[in-house]
């Protein structure tokens, strides 16, 4: 409302400049321009004069109005990180993890399969995200948080030496996955999504706490062949299927088996997010610019084509052209 109000005031105003001031010329007319007078196109002057000056205030006020409502960028920066979607992967790291008997036809090692997963997943997701990546072993360890460049969790998912940080011994999935969910549980009420691929394999399961407010949604992916084990520490380790839809249960959230297959984009909900369309035309800013410098330029223009092209009456200095004459 502000540049329309400003707009129409200079509107008004200049109009009324200019009907005093045709009043006035139209008395001196022949004297100032000659028994010709003025030329026929400068009947256009005042609304020019009177577009000009008015675009050229609505582009300033607009301008102004758009500064003033934009928050600082120290504001805008805080506002953004608060209204994130935090996206925290919870890594299985354990030796298991490592056989081969993943993927549609069982080439795969389980960690190389976690590996397509997590980026199958990258690619599908956008918008305000903040990413994370938590390890787990004997211990539940975060590797990248707040993480605003998803190439960050393509380098831990990429061969990074996490294992040799924990203590060794047997994976205990319950106490991880507990561990895990506190390191979230500071996170702003339901703004972080938690995928936790593992592939099950653990000593007896702990009790799973309740997931926090912070947690809106949690995914457990099941990597590994559920079907067929491999050998490794004295048993048959595989996906351990009733584990995982155990884990998710108790904390309401929904297992997939993604041993042969990506995780469905529908169960990433509203982290897929459509490209925008192209913007159409200017933007208002851009319009705002675009009538002050028409403004400016109908403005300024004006003196210099009344100068040239305003009458066909030239002024005769009679006594300095008998003087050049002599």
């Amino acid at each position: 409302m502000v540049p329309l109000i400003a707009a129409t005031t200079v509107l008004l105003l200049v109009s009324l400049a200019e009907w005093i001031h045709a009043r006035r010329i139209r008395v001196t007319a022949q004297l100032a321009f000659g028994p010709s007078r003025a030329a026929a196109w400068t009947n256009v002057v005042p609304s020019l004069r009177v577009v000009g000056l008015t675009a050229f205030t609505w582009g300033v006020a607009t301008l102004l109005m758009l500064k003033l409502e934009a928050p600082d960028d120290a504001t805008a920066m805080e506002r953004h990180d608060a209204e994130a979607t935090r996206l925290v992967f919870v890594a299985d790291l354990s030796p298991s993890i490592f056989l081969q008997d993943s993927g549609p036809d069982g080439t795969l090692t389980r960690h190389a399969r976690m590996r397509e997963v997590v980026e199958g997943i990258l690619q599908r997701v956008s918008g305000n995200l903040r990413f994370g990546v938590i390890g787990f072993y004997t211990d539940s360890l975060p590797v990248v948080m707040e993480a605003r460049d998803p190439e960050l969790v393509r380098n831990v998912f990429n061969g990074l030496p996490l294992t040799y940080a924990m203590p060794v011994g047997q994976t205990d999935l319950g106490t991880a996955v507990n561990r895990s969910l506190e390191i979230v549980a500071d996170f702003p009420k339901s703004s972080t999504r938690v995928i936790i691929l593992t592939d099950g394999d653990s000593v007896p399961l702990a009790p799973i706490n309740p997931r926090p407010t912070s947690v809106r949604e949690l995914l457990v992916l099941g990597i590994g062949n559920p079907h067929k084990g491999s050998f490794i520490d004295g048993h048959q380790s595989r996906q351990e299927a009733d584990t995982l839809h155990r884990v998710a249960t108790s904390l309401l959230g929904a297992y997939h088996d993604v041993n042969d297959k990506h995780l469905a984009t529908e169960a990433l909900g509203d982290l897929v997010v459509p490209l925008a369309l192209p913007h159409q035309g200017l933007t208002l800013a851009q319009w705002a610019v675009l009538a002050m410098v028409l403004g400016a330029f109908i403005h300024a223009f004006i003196p210099v084509a009344l100068e040239f092209f305003g009458s066909d009456w030239k002024v005769r200095n009679v006594r300095k052209e008998a003087a050049l004459a002599r």
